[in-house]
C-alpha cells in the first residue's frame, strides 16, 4: 500500500469509529467499508486509473450515505441512537468532494466529471462549493459554452440573481462571440427576467405608475360612497420599495410599466439582437452562404423564441427584428411576407379578432404587391403569402366561415 493510499484511508477512521459508536454499523460492516474504500483508492492512484473510477467511487460513497440516514431515522425515532452532531454527520460531502476534487485535477477535460460534480454540490445545497467549481471550470474551458450557459442558469435559477446571471453572459460573448448558441440563450435570459419581473408585479399586487395614478382617481371620484366596504390598505411608494427590495434583483431602475420603460418592453433583449447579428455576420465561417440566407435564418430564430413569451409583447419585439430585415431586404418576398403576416402571427384564429387582422394583413399584401414592378418578384411574393395562409387551412379545427374567408382571399391573390 502506498504512502498516499494510506493518508487518505486514515482520514477516514475517525468518522468509521463514530458511525461504530453510534450502532449505524457493525464491526464486520466497518471493515466492508475500509475494504472497499481501499480497493477504490488503490484504482485511482493507479496509472490507468479512468474518469468512470472516480464516478463509481463517488456513487459507492452515496450508498453508504443512504443506508447511513435510512439507519439514523429509524433509530433516532425510537431514541436508540445519540442525535448530537458529530463527524459522521458531515464527513460525506466533504469525502465525495475531494474525490471529485482530484478526479477534475486529473481529467481536467472530462465534462462528464464537471457536470457530476456540480450535480453533487447542487444536490448538497454547497453552495460556496459550487461558486469555487464554476470559477474553476471557467478558468480552464473559458470557450465552452455549455459551463457558461450553465453557471448561468445557476446564478438565475438557484441564486435568484439575474445581476450575475447577465455579468457571466456577458462575459461568456466576449470569450465566446461566434456561438449562435449563447447569444441566443441570451436573449432568452433577458425575455424571462422581464417576464418574471411583470408576474411577479402582478401576483404581489405591484402597482405601475399609471395604475398607480388610476388607482388613485377612482379612489376620488367614489369618496364617501359605499362607506360599509371594508377598507384595503393601500400601497405607498415606501411599501413599494420596500417590497421591491425583497424580490431579487427588482432593480428600482425596472419600475413603471412597458409603456413608460423601454427595458420593461424587452428593448434590453433588442440591443442583444442588434449586437448579435452583425456580429455573427462578420465572423460567420462558412462563405457559400449569402447574406440574405444568414440574416434571414438567424431572424427567423430570434422570432421563433420571442414567440414563446406570451407574457409580453411579441408583436413590439418581433416588429424590430422584421424592420431590420426590411431594412436590409426590403424587395425580397419572404421578408414582406413576415411583415404582412405579423399582426397575426401569435394571434389563434379562434381569437374574435383574428378575422380582422386577417382582412388587415391582406390589404397590407396588396398594397406592397402594387407597389412591384418585377413580375417575378410578384409571383415570388403571391406564392409565399399563399404559403401562409394554407397553413390555416390545413388545421381541421378551423371553423367553416374562418375557411370560406381564407379561401377567397387566396383566390384575390
Amino acid at each position: 500500500m502506498s504512502a498516499k493510499v494510506r493518508y487518505y484511508l486514515e482520514q477516514s477512521v475517525p468518522e468509521l469509529e463514530d458511525l461504530q459508536k453510534k450502532g449505524l454499523f457493525d464491526k464486520h460492516e466497518i471493515n466492508l467499508i475500509m475494504r472497499r474504500r481501499t480497493d477504490f483508492e488503490h484504482r485511482l492512484s493507479s496509472r490507468g486509473s479512468k474518469p468512470r473510477d472516480y464516478t463509481k467511487y463517488a456513487e459507492y460513497e452515496s450508498n453508504v450515505e443512504k443506508l447511513r440516514r435510512k439507519r439514523y431515522t429509524r433509530l433516532s425515532s425510537v431514541g436508540l441512537v445519540n442525535t448530537k452532531p458529530s463527524i459522521s454527520d458531515w464527513a460525506y460531502e466533504r469525502r465525495v468532494s475531494f474525490i471529485y476534487d482530484r478526479a477534475v485535477q486529473k481529467f481536467p477535460n472530462d465534462f462528464t466529471i464537471w457536470e457530476d460534480y456540480i450535480r453533487f454540490a447542487r444536490k448538497q445545497k454547497m453552495f460556496k462549493k459550487i461558486y469555487k467549481i464554476y470559477t474553476q471550470l471557467l478558468q480552464l474551458h473559458p470557450t465552452s459554452v455549455a459551463s457558461w450557459i450553465s453557471a448561468a442558469n445557476f446564478e438565475y435559477e438557484y441564486v435568484g440573481s439575474a445581476k450575475n446571471a447577465r455579468t457571466l453572459f456577458q462575459r461568456a460573448l466576449r470569450f465566446n462571440q461566434d456561438s449562435k448558441k449563447l447569444w441566443l440563450t441570451y436573449t432568452i435570459f433577458e425575455l424571462s427576467y422581464i417576464t418574471k419581473l411583470l408576474t411577479r408585479r402582478r401576483i404581489l399586487g405591484l402597482m405601475t405608475e399609471k395604475q398607480q395614478l388610476e388607482h388613485e382617481q377612482s379612489e376620488a371620484k367614489s369618496m364617501g360612497q359605499d362607506d360599509g366596504l371594508i377598507e384595503l390598505p393601500s400601497v405607498t411608494n415606501d411599501e413599494l420599495k420596500s417590497q421591491l427590495n425583497t424580490l431579487p434583483d427588482a432593480d428600482m431602475n425596472m419600475l413603471g410599466n412597458p409603456e413608460t420603460n423601454p427595458a420593461l418592453r424587452g428593448d434590453i433583449a433588442l440591443t442583444v439582437f442588434d449586437v448579435c447579428i452583425e456580429t455573427l455576420y462578420k465572423l460567420k465561417r462558412n462563405t457559400n452562404i449569402s447574406e440574405f440566407e444568414f440574416k434571414y435564418d438567424l431572424c427567423l430564430e430570434f422570432l421563433s423564441l420571442m414567440d414563446k413569451f406570451d407574457g409580453l409583447n411579441r408583436e413590439y419585439l418581433e416588429q424590430h427584428v422584421i424592420n431590420y430585415l426590411m431594412r436590409q431586404f426590403q424587395n425580397e418576398p419572404s421578408v414582406v411576407v413576415l411583415d404582412v403576416t405579423l399582426p397575426i402571427r401569435n394571434v389563434s384564429f379562434e381569437n374574435e379578432q383574428f378575422v380582422e387582422l386577417l382582412q388587415s394583413c391582406t390589404k397590407k399584401y396588396l398594397a406592397y404587391k402594387a407597389k412591384l414592378q418585377d413580375e417575378h418578384a410578384k409571383t415570388e411574393l403571391k406564392s409565399q403569402f399563399a404559403k401562409f395562409l394554407n397553413k390555416y387551412l390545413e388545421d381541421e379545427s378551423i371553423e367553416e366561415n374562418t375557411r370560406q374567408l381564407i379561401r377567397a382571399i387566396t383566390k384575390r391573390l
